[in-house]
C-alpha cells in the first residue's frame, strides 16, 4: 500500500457514519447467524470424530511410548495434523463471526439486539470449542497448556493464552476500549507467536476506530497489514482503513485502499463490502 497516504495532517473534525438497519439488512444478518450456527454444529460433530480417533491413537502410542520406531513417529505426526485441522476450522469460523460483527457495527445503532444476542451465543460456543482443543492438547502432551475451566471464561485474565485473549475481547465487547487495548497489548507481548496475535492487533486498531480516533486506527490497522501479512485479518484491516479515511473526508485515500483490497482479495466478503462503499465515494 502506498506509504504517502500516511503523510497527511490529522484533521480536527471527524465525520461519523450513521444510519439504521433496514428490515432486509436484519434478515441478512439473521440468516448469516443461523448459517454460522449450522457450521458450528457440523464443527462439533467433526470434533467428536476427532475425539474418538485421537483416543484410539493415543492408546496405541502409549503402549509403545519407550520406543523410537517409525510407526510411533508417524502416529504423532498424524495426531498433530488432526489438531492443525481443528485449529484451522476454529480460525475460519471465528473469522466469519468477526465479519458479521463488523457488518453490525457498520450499519449503525439500529435494532440489532436480537442479532447481537445470537452472535454472542455463537461466539461463546466457539470459545468453548477452543477450550476443548486445548484440553485435548494437554491430554496428549503435545503442547504445554493450562487446564481449561469447566465454566465460560471470565473478564479477568487467567494467565493462559485463551484466557487472556477472551478477557480482552470481552472488555472490548463491553465498551471498555482502553482496558481492552491494554490487555491485547499484553497478550501480544506474552504470546507473540499466537495464532490470535493478528486478531489482537486488529482489535487494538478497532478500539481506536470505535472511539472515532481514525488517524490512530489507520496506523494500528497498518501494523496488522505489515506484521501479519499472511494472517486472515489483512482484508478486514484494509477495509477498516478505507472506512477510516472516508470518515476523515480523505475520499481519495479511501478509494486507493478499497481498490487495493478488491485487487488483492477479490473473493472475500470484505471485498464485496468495499465495492459497495466505493459506490458512495464517487
Amino acid at each position: 500500500m502506498p506509504r504517502f497516504i500516511f503523510q497527511i495532517f490529522f484533521v480536527a473534525c471527524l465525520a461519523v457514519l450513521s444510519g439504521c438497519v433496514s428490515d432486509q439488512d436484519m434478515l441478512i444478518l439473521k440468516n448469516r447467524v443461523h448459517s454460522l450456527e449450522m457450521d458450528n454444529a457440523r464443527h462439533l460433530e467433526k470434533q467428536k470424530t476427532y475425539d474418538r480417533k485421537l483416543n484410539k491413537e493415543f492408546a496405541e502410542i502409549t503402549g509403545r511410548v519407550g520406543s523410537n520406531d517409525r510407526m510411533t513417529r508417524e502416529k504423532y505426526a498424524e495426531i498433530n495434523a488432526l489438531l492443525d485441522g481443528f485449529r484451522d476450522e476454529i480460525r475460519v469460523l471465528t473469522g466469519r463471526v468477526e465479519t458479521l460483527e463488523f457488518l453490525i457495527d457498520r450499519d449503525g445503532a439500529g435494532d440489532t439486539a436480537a442479532a447481537s444476542k445470537e452472535l454472542k451465543r455463537l461466539d461463546g460456543a466457539i470459545s468453548r470449542n477452543y477450550q476443548r482443543l486445548m484440553a485435548l492438547e494437554a491430554h496428549l502432551g503435545l503442547e504445554p497448556t493450562d487446564t481449561p475451566s469447566d465454566t465460560l471464561p471470565s473478564d479477568k485474565p487467567d494467565g493462559s493464552e485463551s484466557g487472556m485473549y477472551t478477557a480482552a475481547k470481552t472488555l472490548l465487547d463491553n465498551g471498555d476500549n482502553k482496558g481492552a487495548r491494554k490487555n491485547f497489548e499484553t497478550f501480544i507481548k506474552t504470546f507473540p507467536d499466537s495464532t490470535n496475535a493478528d486478531n489482537a492487533q486488529f482489535w487494538i486498531a478497532d478500539s481506536y476506530y470505535r472511539e472515532n480516533w481514525y488517524e490512530k486506527a489507520i496506523l494500528e490497522y497498518q501494523k496488522v497489514i505489515e506484521k501479519y501479512a499472511s494472517g486472515n485479518k489483512v482484508p478486514a484491516a484494509l477495509l477498516k482503513q478505507g472506512y477510516a479515511f472516508a470518515n476523515l473526508g480523505e475520499k481519495g485515500n479511501a478509494r486507493l485502499i478499497l481498490k487495493e483490497l478488491i485487487r488483492k482479495y477479490p473473493g472475500t466478503s470484505e471485498a464485496k463490502i468495499a465495492r459497495e462503499k466505493l459506490e458512495t465515494l464517487d
